[in-house]
């Protein structure tokens, strides 16, 4: 893969029966949204990213 910086912008909405959570990246003109998970696989992505190691 070739080096790059790049930065991501995640939303999680956790106010409905089924959780969503919206990866994407900032554009000139608004947001690009790269993908998009829901029920129990958004819930597991955003416990990787907020938990800390060993943690649960």
């Amino acid at each position: 893969m070739k080096k790059k910086l790049e930065s991501f912008l995640v939303c999680a909405d956790f106010s409905n029966d089924i959780p969503v959570l919206v990866v994407g990246t900032k554009v000139e003109n608004g947001i690009n949204i790269i993908n998009t998970f829901q029920g129990e696989e958004a819930e597991e992505l955003y416990h990787k990213l907020i938990d800390k190691k060993g943690e649960k």
